[in-house]
């Protein structure tokens, strides 16, 4: 390694130490000062970054305790996207093995809601494939397989996570939240990203197409789970709402 390049990886080191204190080996304590103002600086980014990610994980543990997982989580992660907006990769899985988050079960699952969701919305704008270009195969349709939109995700809990989404928006109405397992699809349909609770067999039919399965396959799962699954319906939905973007060739 380099010069430059060894004074980097220890620079990094120093910046995302456990220790506020630390200094980069080799930095002119003259300029200390100046790293610990940076430093700050970017951890504060960092956590910002991560609570507009996050936003109803913050709200549910309060602000302090965010952030006391986000300086967690930014010592643990090895790999770090360099874009902002899309900051927090792997946050829920982090959570997960938390063990100060373990009182909230169900907060892992909502980061992973909101993660779909902020995916969605940067997602790339992939052309949608319309009820309109399957006419010509209609009577094929059960050999098909689907390219998942890149914009499209499926969010399967065992806990109610978007009722629990739900409650924390601004103005919504406070209702007691039934204990239950939730799927929900996010997908962005017109540029405004949507969230829509579908029935197990519901969610066993989409992810199997998502997963780029025949549709013949994902219907005879969905009805092992339920066997009067209205296939008609439920596939009209995943097209109305742009889950697809084209066929698998």
């Amino acid at each position: 390694m380099s010069d430059a390049g060894a004074f980097q990886a220890e620079f990094s080191r120093a910046l995302m130490a456990v220790d506020p204190s630390a200094r980069p080996m080799g930095l002119d304590p003259e300029i200390s000062e100046r790293f610990a103002i940076y430093r700050n600086n970017v951890h504060r980014g960092l956590g910002d970054a991560l609570i507009a990610a996050y936003p109803v994980v913050a709200k549910l543990v309060g602000e302090d305790f965010f952030r006391a997982m986000g300086q967690a989580f930014f010592q643990a992660e090895r790999v770090r996207t360099a874009s902002l907006a899309l900051y927090g990769a792997g946050f829920a899985d982090f959570i997960d093995g938390f063990d100060a988050a373990a009182s909230v079960p169900y907060l892992s699952d909502i980061a992973r809601l909101e993660r779909a969701r902020l995916e969605a919305l940067h997602a790339a704008d992939d052309a949608v494939t319309t009820a309109e270009m399957l006419q010509g195969i209609v009577n094929d349709l059960a050999s098909v397989a689907f390219v998942r939109h890149s914009a499209c995700f499926l969010v399967r809990s065992g806990f109610p996570i978007h009722a629990i989404w739900q409650c924390q928006q601004e103005g919504a109405e406070k209702r007691p939240i039934v204990q239950c397992w939730e799927n929900i699809l996010i997908t962005r349909p017109d540029m405004t990203v949507q969230q829509i609770l579908l029935d197990d067999a519901g969610a066993i039919f989409a992810g199997r197409l998502l997963d780029q399965a025949p549709v013949a396959d994902a219907f005879a799962a969905a009805i092992a789970r339920d066997p009067q699954f209205d296939v008609t319906s439920a596939f009209a939905q995943l097209i109305a709402v742009g889950a697809f973007a084209g066929l698998r060739e």
